[in-house]
């Protein structure tokens, strides 16, 4: 009607409403429109079929604006309508609301989605301070209110219905309540169609509308959490009733019928329901009885996925990788949650140990622990290997976010279980992890140890990545020792074999290394430079850890130059984007201010490296 009434100036016989949404039967779009646009009352009684060259006859010469509203129920008769008219009356211009397009030519598709949220909020608080005038939606109230606008989608009716709620509960027991939507936004205005009365009446009268295939799929789609790809879809919904070839043609017209929308993430399709479509979903699902089905598929894809990650986020292909993993982090932990609530122990270890090397890459070593604690602490029989691979990892993670003692003792509780199997990558892994373990606790001589039995469990050749990795935990090593020569030989063998697959974002560890040993040895341009370079390295990696030493670093190293204008924004940039789980803000800056009045290098805290290993190390260096 907004649209309408903004064209209206444009035709001179005005706008016109035509409302479908009481038509209940087959035959009854014409009449509806004859009636509104005040053709009947010169038409007289007309042979059947004929209605819709009355309305022509009316319309013929005028120019106006005819809005058909509501035709989702009656697509096929709106369109055959919409399309005679357009086609014989030049002056015509035709705006039709409905779920679906009607699908015929000069058609312009304009989504509506729901309110943007400033918008919402202010209806929410006009609707209700009708229920209770001394309502105001600010301070903390406000971002309640935003927050349940936003699990709503914006959709006013929904908004509405939440508002009118304040009558008999607070706020916050409305936002509690949310989950349950279709329980609590009832009582609508009496006077308002059935179906726009309570929520629930309103996606009822979408899925009613749907095939059955189509309502088959739509609540299957409702076992992914968030979006999902085309691939997964079709992996994950299909089977003897929906083979996998018939998914997108499926997709489509649930794109087409507002229940499921659709975007582009690179060179993939993405699909996604509204929230308050997915909890509809979800809830045909379990009605279906085909929801421990679909769990169980969906659950197999995303081990598939998490295992394969294990691989994948190594060396070149590693950026893709974990775009990929990032964009699926709702649906891999749903899938883990499925197998710890089902038993399926040995599913869930490896799942949870699959992601390890995202967490790891991300810095993020307290989400880490919690999704391999979740995993082992799954009931259900489970393989040694995979439990013990999944204690080293949570070792790992425990140790760097919260205690090292503890992380110490369940890696080498870990290694002496994997010491009884005969999977000797697995095992090399897990003693570098460790070792790793014994650097961040300033265990050098052990980790030395440790790191040495590596090369008695790998061949030779091949394990490129894996020696790399063995490589940089060992530069770690030496350097803390005081080692700077050893540890140099070391960090170039590490750049080197790196380099040599591709891996940007591990790399950056042993070229830290290089950088701090340049700065030790005085060789300040070197330093420079070299932190320079590493900093180009991390941003376009987008490895965060060790950006705001270097920028640290860097400041140090101009204010040793007299350069103090240039330290002072490196101080700032350092600041600004300090995320390095081993270093904070204050400790950088305190560490910087020593070396600017003494022009001494700051303590370089150890850093952790992943699991790697090889056997037969040209030069390597034992303890």
């Amino acid at each position: 009607m907004e649209a309408a009434a903004a064209l209206r100036e444009e035709y001179r016989d005005g706008a016109w409403l035509v409302e479908l949404a009481s038509v209940a039967q087959a035959g009854e779009v014409a009449p509806a429109a004859a009636s509104a646009l005040e053709a009947s009352a010169i038409a007289g009684p007309q042979p059947a079929g004929s209605t819709t060259q009355v309305i022509v006859r009316h319309l013929v010469g005028r120019s106006l604006v005819v809005v058909l509203d509501n035709c989702e129920h009656v697509i096929g008769e709106a369109a055959a309508l919409a399309d005679t008219l357009l086609g014989a009356v030049p002056g015509l211009r035709l705006i039709a609301t409905s779920r679906e397009p009607l699908g015929i030519g000069g058609e312009v598709l304009v989504p509506v989605g729901g309110l943007a949220p400033p918008a919402a909020v202010e209806l929410f608080a006009d609707r209700a301070r009708a229920v209770r005038p001394a309502f105001l939606a600010d301070g903390q109230a406000g971002d309640v209110v935003e927050d349940i606008c936003g699990r709503l989608d914006g959709l006013p009716l929904a908004v509405e219905l939440a508002a009118a709620r304040l009558r008999a509960l607070p706020l916050a027991t409305v936002a509690e309540r949310l989950d349950d939507r279709f329980r609590l936004l009832t009582g609508g205005a009496r006077t308002a169609l059935p179906r726009q009365q309570t929520l629930r009446a309103v996606v009822d009268w979408s899925y009613d509308l749907l095939f059955e295939d189509e309502r088959r799929l739509f609540a299957r789609l409702a076992v992914f959490v968030g979006d999902c790809g085309l691939t997964a879809a079709e992996a994950v919904c299909a089977d003897a009733q929906m083979p996998a070839d018939e998914i997108f043609d499926l997709l489509s017209r649930l794109v087409d019928k507002s229940l499921v929308t659709a975007s582009s993430t690179g060179d993939e399709a993405r699909f996604n329901q509204l929230q308050t479509l997915w909890q509809y979903g979800r809830q045909r699902l379990d009605e279906s009885g085909e929801a421990d089905a679909m769990r169980a598929s969906h659950g197999a894809s995303y081990l598939k996925l998490a295992e394969d990650a294990h691989e994948g986020l190594r060396g070149a292909t590693g950026p893709m990788w974990r775009d990929r993993l990032t964009a699926e982090l709702g649906n891999l932990r749903a899938a883990l949650d499925w197998y710890v609530a089902t038993g399926d122990t040995d599913a869930a270890l490896s799942l949870a140990s699959g992601m390890a090397w995202l967490w790891y890459i991300n810095g993020d070593f307290a989400e880490g622990a919690r999704w391999l604690g979740d995993a082992l602490g799954t009931k259900g029989p489970g393989r040694a290997e995979l439990g013990a691979t999944a204690h080293v990892w949570h070792g790992f993670f425990v140790c760097m976010s919260s205690s090292p003692a503890a992380g110490i003792i369940e890696c080498e509780a870990a290694v002496a279980a994997l010491r009884i199997g005969d999977d000797r990558v697995r095992l090399a892994e897990a003693l570098v992890v460790c070792a790793a373990v014994l650097v961040r606790a300033h265990e050098f001589g052990r980790s030395l140890d440790v790191l040495g039995q590596v090369h008695d469990l790998l061949e030779p050749s091949g394990h490129r990545w894996l020696l790399a990795g063995h490589d940089m935990v060992l530069a770690w090593t030496l350097v803390s020792l005081g080692r700077l020569g050893d540890a140099e030989a070391a960090a170039r063998l590490s750049v080197e074999g790196f380099d040599a697959q591709g891996e940007v974002w591990l790399v950056v560890s042993p070229l830290s290394i290089l950088a701090g040993i340049a700065e030790a040895r005085g060789d300040r341009d070197g330093a420079l430079a070299a932190y320079e370079s590493l900093l180009e390295r991390c941003r376009s990696a987008g490895q965060r850890i060790y950006v705001p030493e270097s920028l640290a670093r860097l400041a140090a190293l101009r204010a040793g130059q007299g350069d103090d204008a240039a330290a002072d924004r490196l101080y700032a940039d350092a600041i600004a984007c300090s995320l390095n789980p081993w270093l904070s803000a204050d400790a950088m800056v305190g560490q910087a201010a020593v070396a600017r009045r003494l022009g001494d290098r700051p303590l370089r805290r150890a850093g952790p490296g992943p699991a790697a290993g090889h056997r037969g190390r040209r030069g390597s260096i034992r303890r």
